[in-house]
């Protein structure tokens, strides 16, 4: 018989694969957008990756009395800066700037990582400097995107916000979730952390991808906008197909 952790590692593996499907839909019958559903299905297809090697048992690494699901947080190096892109394919940020949101992003995880893998008081240490790192980029999400976002139109504009809002709630509760889980506090244990991330994990993936998907319509205000703008311009990033 199952025990939870691994009830849970299945159920997220079957909710990515369906959040897969929707993008790979619409991917299929609407070729214009293509490189956006494309993303999209990369960021819950990498998802029910993860989760599958997870419920198979592997790449868990036993750090004393708690567990580090080292494919979650591969999962999160590679998902997390698709969705940063396909906030930054709506709004069209500099090139610096997305490069910075991807930095910034990158190091909040591998923090993660290395918190996990040390013991009290150097595990504390670096969950503090993702925690800053974090702090950095919600002010890149919260301040600086929204201003370029709301240049491309009042559609693009609305659906940036939904998916920039969703993304910014459930991402901070993530380290509230880590420090009081096993790797952390031990507040939680094991199978209560894993079913309160796999939450986390389809809401932000799933939830985000649904969001995006039904929110399509905005991609043809963009693609207006796109063309409006000025061609020679090579320090945005790409919009679509």
């Amino acid at each position: 018989m199952m025990d939870l952790t691994s009830v849970w590692f299945w159920l997220g593996t079957l909710g990515m694969a369906v959040g897969t499907a929707f993008p790979l839909w619409r991917l299929a019958t609407d070729r214009r957008y293509g490189t956006h559903y494309a993303v999209l299905a990369g960021v819950t297809g990498v998802a029910a990756t993860a989760y599958l090697a997870m419920a198979l048992g592997l790449g868990k690494v036993q750090v004393g009395d708690a567990a580090l699901f080292l494919p979650r947080y591969i999962d999160w190096l590679v998902t997390t800066p698709l969705l940063v892109l396909y906030l930054g394919m709506l709004c069209r940020p500099e090139k610096r700037t997305y490069l910075a949101l991807v930095g910034v992003d990158v190091l909040v995880i591998g923090s993660g990582v290395v918190a996990g893998l040390l013991s009290a008081p150097y595990s504390y240490v670096a969950y503090l400097v993702g925690c800053v790192a974090y702090v950095g980029l919600l002010y890149l999400l919260l301040r600086v995107l929204p201003r370029q976002a709301t240049l491309q139109g009042d559609r693009v504009s609305a659906v940036f916000t939904k998916l920039r809002n969703l993304t910014v709630v459930l991402w901070t509760i993530y380290p509230v979730v880590w420090i009081l889980g096993p790797l952390g506090f031990g507040l939680l244990r094991v199978g209560t952390e894993v079913m309160v991330v796999t939450y986390l994990d389809l809401i932000s993936k799933v939830g985000f991808v649904f969001m995006a998907v039904n929110g399509a319509d905005a991609l043809d205000q963009l693609r207006t906008g796109a063309a409006l703008a000025d061609p020679a311009s090579d320090e945005r990033a790409p919009t679509a197909d």
